[in-house]
């Protein structure tokens, strides 16, 4: 999958319609949604030539059939990129059920939902192996492109083990002094997977 609707980084807030507050207690799953085509087929040209990563967070509100209305985007990373664009141009793409799992109408409700473009890797490095002072233990995975100065940019989570690990800053200082290996192509995205253990 080249593509995939993953959970999101949120940077910028921008302007939202006022509407009901948020709320997702209740709520239903999609009825419908955007297929990995339509997210590939909205991800944003430049963006995608250089094989950038990005998300955007929509709110809209539930018309009566269960469409979206009045879309905005709350917040966009990487600004500027197009992403917040992509996901408004997507929005009409989603339905949601008009009864919520208690029987109440979602008509009139407020939804809030990432999309992300992310290309997959084609290539993982050794895994970087870090002494914690702290005594913790775990593993961080990203997703990072390789960029023309020997470094790594635009890195997304993928995974931490444990979950809600409180490893993700540590993990992030090794990916800033991380050289990529030789042969990994600028703008190619890598696999880094970053274990911590016991010092």
């Amino acid at each position: 999958m080249s593509a995939a609707l993953l959970a999101a980084i949120w940077l910028q807030a921008a302007a939202v319609p006022p509407r009901a507050a948020f709320n997702s207690a209740d709520l239903p799953g999609w009825s419908k949604g955007p297929s990995p085509a339509e997210m590939m087929a909205a991800y944003p040209p430049a963006a995608l030539a250089e094989n950038l990563a990005g998300s955007a967070v929509v709110e809209c509100t539930v018309g009566g059939s269960g469409e979206l209305t009045d879309c905005a985007v709350a917040s966009e990373s990487v600004s500027g990129a197009g992403f917040g664009a992509a996901a408004l141009a997507l929005a009409p793409k989603f339905l949601l059920p008009t009864r919520s799992p208690s029987g109440a109408t979602t008509v009139g409700r407020t939804v809030r939902f990432p999309l992300r473009w992310l290309n997959t890797t084609k290539a993982q490095v050794e895994p970087i192996i870090m002494k914690d002072d702290a005594g913790r233990s775990g593993e961080v995975s990203f997703n990072c492109r390789v960029t023309a100065e020997r470094k790594l940019d635009n890195c997304v989570l993928v995974d931490a083990r444990p979950q809600r690990t409180s490893l993700l800053p540590v993990a992030s200082e090794v990916l800033m002094r991380f050289v990529p290996p030789a042969r990994a192509k600028v703008n190619s995205r890598l696999m880094v997977l970053v274990q911590v253990k016991p010092n």
